[in-house]
């Protein structure tokens, strides 16, 4: 096989995976201007066509920081769970920085469904411990009543006995 046709074929598969991965990929420059973005990083950013964005600064549609720390420190940032709040959704983010191409690939996968859950059953539990707080504080508060009621009869019957054992002893 020829090298072009291997190199065309290479590419075609490259273009493949980044078109139908379930995650989100956003490709920048040095500058941080949008160089590719997939379908799946539009979905999560609502944004309906590429060209919307392509050729464009990456603070138009996400926070420029991270995307500059790795630049600067060319130290790749991995699975960050971030939350995009301009989009309402929680993203794990990785971003990767390839000096032999100067660009930075940002790759966002959607776990807005996952952090949901996890909120959910973190309240669950904060209400169940509540519940349970409560009905041990009415339980508490029950037996104490429960313990003066029968300290108190336990003196009147005291008082009682007394008195009649001092009548029958009197006779």
């Amino acid at each position: 096989m020829c090298l072009p046709f291997l190199k065309e074929k290479a590419e075609s598969f490259s273009d493949a995976i980044v078109k139908n991965t379930p995650n989100g990929l956003i490709v920048l420059n040095e500058e941080l201007e949008v160089q590719q973005i997939n379908a799946a990083a539009r979905k999560i950013m609502n944004i309906r066509y590429e060209s919307d964005v392509l050729g464009e600064p990456v603070i138009r549609i996400l926070d420029p920081t991270p995307f500059l720390v790795v630049k600067q420190t060319h130290k790749d940032s991995i699975n960050r769970r971030v939350y995009l709040a301009e989009y309402k959704r929680y993203v794990e983010q990785a971003i990767v920085y390839d000096p032999e191409s100067h660009l930075l690939i940002g790759i966002m996968r959607d776990v807005t469904e996952e952090e949901d859950q996890r909120r959910k059953k973190e309240s669950i539990s904060r209400q169940t411990i509540e519940v349970a707080d409560r009905v041990v504080d009415k339980q508490m508060r029950i037996v104490q009543e429960i313990a003066s009621l029968l300290g108190e009869t336990a003196a009147e019957t005291k008082i009682a006995l007394a008195n009649l054992k001092e009548f029958i002893a009197d006779e």
